[in-house]
């Protein structure tokens, strides 16, 4: 079996991938909304959404780990890939500052992760530098979330 991605899929996964910000966008556009209503509303989307992303990048690590014998730390491997999502689940309870704080940290830290551990071997170069670009803007977003917290309050 050929476990090649073509060219094909390839441009799924971007659309997919770069169509995703597009939650993180319209709630940013929704907290600046003169309605209190609506501004709180989107926040909690915005926050929610990141919290679920972050899960979301953890699941692949553990689909990519299931699919290989050929790291020898698979247990621990798999054992860290839930952490997003665990991380994700405390951002759901904490309050909005340090919810915003935890995926500013969190999001470059995954990255950093998957770049420095045996992921890398696993990740085509590919979808690292695509990773890359999207942590770069979520973190850029979750910033300006954070500092709307802080200018609001």
């Amino acid at each position: 079996m050929n476990n090649e991605i073509t060219d094909k899929t390839k441009t799924i996964i971007y659309c997919l991938s770069y169509g995703g910000l597009l939650p993180f966008v319209i709630s940013l556009v929704g907290i600046y909304s003169d309605s209190k209503e609506l501004s709180s509303y989107a926040m909690i989307a915005f926050v929610s959404y990141g919290a679920v992303i972050l899960g979301f990048i953890g699941a692949v690590h553990w689909g990519l780990l299931l699919k290989t014998d050929s790291i020898q730390r698979q247990g621990l491997l798999l054992s860290i890939s839930v952490l997003p999502g665990l991380i994700g689940w405390l951002v759901l309870i904490s309050p909005l500052p340090a919810a915003l704080l935890m995926l500013c940290i969190a999001y470059p830290l995954l990255f950093v992760y998957e770049k420095y551990s045996e992921l890398n071997n696993l990740l085509p170069v590919w979808y690292m530098l695509m990773r890359f670009r999207l942590t770069i803007v979520v973190t850029l977003f979750m910033l300006i979330g954070l500092g709307t917290v802080y200018s609001m309050g």
